[in-house]
Parts: structure tokens; C-alpha cells; sequence
């Protein structure tokens, strides 16, 4: 029978779904060092073990949200890309496939969260995990970063790709800094929060090592989300400042001394224009996306066609292997080269209705902020990154889906209902 949400008929998450939160995300987190099987990773095995759980169990709700704006949003940005796909040579569907998983994963979070406790259990894993990745990276690279030289970029990613392959930790450097940056932001904000001094001196152990971690892999880009993420919640929360100086100041001076000097050198080639133009091979992929934006801005290229060797032919590059085909490293383009004109607004259509899901209102509450922050930083994070179909989006945006449809927070919508108060 169905029933309005409020205080007094709020529908807890179970046990199971709880482990299946927290597993979740540690798979998220440490998928390139976890055993894929057959050809399936192993956060793909949890969402779709996850999927026939919640489909058995919660199939109202289901029901309910397939039909809502938020999954008619996402399928028909789907459906774009299909239909745009299949007009070009060499049309693949193995990116639009992963897309659809990470969307449905969406909607598995959403219903799993369906207390305050699971939203604060989803967040506190993300710390957790955070630091503990950060911990076992700085540990790796710590000895080799901090006993390298280099001057100028060139040598400063040097030094990165041969510290890079020296790790345990495998995956993607940026992406790592990313994730990194995700805990760590979520950890600024409980700390902020938090009254009791005990705890909020725990935070703070479990949050530094994931803010050294935006630093240590010399991501520029995760350190400048990282930059963003926290200028935004500074104002956006009416942080008063004096408060905070001090806690700051030596933050800072940690940084500063904690993360290697080679580190610093790679950050600092972001306002050094003319070296960034020789060396880095953002600016040759820029360029060569300048120089045939006629090719594709209004019905794109398709993926499989993009791999397949346009990108090759139109420059799409590293600086350094030439023969090899690089992406865009921001998703906006990515889907506009893909898809076109077509692609890119219904991209952008699903962005903004997914955000009208947040609540903006975030001053004087822990959970509304780090939501806040957690889905501001996705589209953040698409300007550098191209790979719009990450699982991580999933926790994020199925976080505050699953805030609004329980109403937790206080959210004033009486016409959203639950399905089973079993």
C-alpha cells in the first residue's frame, strides 16, 4: 500500500543493502587491483548482483522510478546516442552500454539509500576508502617522488610515469586524484561539521592522508576540482573565515613540505602557457579538435569511428606517440565529437535535471553539503575527464536521488511516495 514519506513512516534500509553500499564503493575504489570475472569487473558483479536483489525486493519502486524525469532523462540521452551511433562507419556501442550500467546504477544507490543512516554509511565509506588509497599511494611514491629532480614539465611527467609504474595501486593517476579529491572534500565537510572534538580529530586523520592524495599523483587537474570543490563550499556554506585561518595556515604548510618539489614543478606548468603549448598534449588534442570541429559538430563522428582512426588522422594524440588515439579529456566534448550536436544537448539536458535533484540550500547542514559538493564536483571533474559513464557517478547522483525520493533531509515534496513499508 502506498504512503506518504514523512518523519514518522520513514522506510529504513536493511542490513544487506548496507553491505552492499559499503562493497560497492570499496570495489569503485579498487577496481584495477580486483579480479575481473569472465569479462566483468568486479563493481560491475556487485551493481548487477545488486540490480536482480532490488528488482526481487523493491520492484515498486522500480516501477515507480522508471517513470519519473530523472530515468526518462537518462534513457533518452541513451537513445540520442544510439540512434546518432549508427550513422557513422564502425559504430560500436560497448561506451553507450557502459553508460546505461553506470545509469542504472543510479537508481540501485537510490533505492538503497533510503535512510539518513545509508547516506552517512555511503559517505563514511568514502572517506575510509579514500584514505586508505591514499595511504597505500603516498607510501609507494613518497621515497621515488620525493628523490626526483626535474625542471619544466616534460621532466616533471617523467618522473611521474616512472613513479607510476613502481605502484601496487594500479589505475589511472588522474582518476586516483579524483577519488581522492571525493573523500576528501566529503571529509572537509563532516569535519566542519562536526561537534564533538574527539571525533572530529579522527576525521581529520582519516582526511589529510586523502587531500595529500589530490597532490601526490601531480594530477593538475585533480588538484584544481580539489581547488574548486572547496572554494565552492567555503561559499556556499558562509564559512567564516577567521575561524579557519589557522587550520589553513597549516594545512598549507603541511602541503607544502609533505608533497615532493617535483609535484609542485608538474602544478605549476598549468600557468606557464608557452610551455604547455611545446610539451603537454592537451594543447595538441585541443588543437586538433579545433582544427575539425567541421566534421563533427552537428552529427558528430561516431565512438567506434573515433577510435577506429579519425582521431589519429585529425591530430587526437599524445604529443609523443602520434600513431595512437587519445581522448578528448572533457566529456563535453567527447559526447560532441561522438554525437554531435544532438548528443551534446541532451547531454547537457540530463546534467540539468539531474541538478534540479540537489538541494541547493545547503547552510547549516552536513548531509545537503556534502551531497552539495559530491555532485557539483561530477560536471567539474567532466571539463577534464572524458569518461562521463565512471561507476563513481553513480554513488553521487544516486545518493541525492534516493535523499529526494525518501524525503530525507527534511525535503518538502509531499508528492513523492514509498512503495513497500516492508
Amino acid at each position: 500500500m502506498d504512503i506518504s514519506l514523512n518523519a514518522e513512516t520513514e522506510i529504513r534500509s536493511g542490513l544487506t543493502e548496507r553491505i552492499l553500499i559499503v562493497l560497492i564503493i570499496i570495489s569503485i575504489y579498487f577496481e584495477a587491483n580486483l579480479p575481473f570475472i569472465g569479462s566483468a569487473s568486479t563493481p560491475f558483479v556487485l551493481f548487477t548482483l545488486t540490480l536482480a536483489y532490488l528488482l526481487a525486493r523493491r520492484l515498486n519502486t522500480f516501477i515507480r522510478m522508471f517513470s519519473g524525469k530523472f530515468f526518462i532523462a537518462s534513457m533518452v540521452f541513451a537513445l540520442v546516442c544510439v540512434f546518432m551511433e549508427t550513422m557513422h562507419p564502425s559504430a560500436r556501442y560497448d561506451i553507450i552500454f557502459r553508460y546505461v550500467n553506470m545509469a542504472l546504477g543510479i537508481f540501485c544507490i537510490a533505492i538503497l539509500c533510503r535512510d539518513r543512516f545509508s547516506i552517512d554509511l555511503a559517505m563514511m565509506t568514502f572517506i575510509i576508502a579514500s584514505s586508505v588509497q591514499s595511504v597505500i599511494m603516498i607510501s609507494e611514491l613518497s621515497g621515488i617522488l620525493h628523490t626526483s629532480t626535474a625542471v619544466g614539465l616534460y621532466d616533471a611527467t617523467r618522473a611521474r610515469i616512472i613513479a607510476a609504474e613502481e605502484l601496487v595501486l594500479k589505475g589511472n593517476l588522474n582518476e586516483i586524484s579524483y577519488f581522492s579529491g571525493i573523500g576528501a572534500m566529503i571529509g572537509i565537510v563532516w569535519i566542519y561539521y562536526e561537534k564533538s572534538r574527539l571525533r572530529r580529530f579522527l576525521l581529520v586523520l582519516l582526511t589529510l592522508p586523502s587531500i595529500l592524495g589530490v597532490f601526490f599523483p601531480a594530477s593538475r587537474t585533480g588538484a584544481l576540482i580539489f581547488f574548486i570543490a572547496t572554494l565552492v563550499f567555503i561559499i556556499k556554506s558562509g564559512i567564516n573565515m577567521r575561524k579557519w585561518l589557522v587550520p589553513l595556515s597549516l594545512l598549507c604548510i603541511v602541503l607544502f613540505f609533505a608533497v615532493p618539489a617535483v609535484v609542485w614543478e608538474r602544478l605549476a606548468s598549468m600557468v606557464r602557457i608557452s610551455e604547455l603549448q611545446e610539451v603537454d598534449s592537451r594543447s595538441r588534442i585541443l588543437a586538433g579538435i579545433v582544427n575539425n570541429v567541421h566534421q563533427f559538430w552537428l552529427t558528430g563522428i561516431g565512438s567506434g569511428n573515433y577510435w577506429e582512426g579519425w582521431a589519429v588522422s585529425s591530430g587526437i594524440t599524445n604529443r609523443f606517440t602520434t600513431d595512437e588515439a587519445m581522448a578528448a579529456h572533457n566529456a563535453f566534448l567527447q559526447v560532441w565529437i561522438y554525437w554531435g550536436l544532438p548528443g551534446l544537448t541532451a547531454f547537457l539536458f540530463l546534467i540539468w535535471v539531474f541538478y534540479s535533484a540537489v538541494d541547493k540550500k545547503i547552510k547549516g547542514d552536513r548531509q545537503k553539503s556534502a551531497l552539495y559538493v559530491f555532485v557539483l564536483m561530477i560536471p567539474v571533474i567532466f571539463l577534464f575527464y572524458h569518461s562521463f559513464y565512471h561507476k563513481s557517478f553513480s554513488i553521487g547522483l544516486g545518493m541525492v536521488l534516493g535523499a529526494r525520493f525518501w524525503q530525507i533531509s527534511g525535503l518538502n515534496n509531499n508528492s513523492l511516495k514509498a512503495d513497500e513499508s516492508k
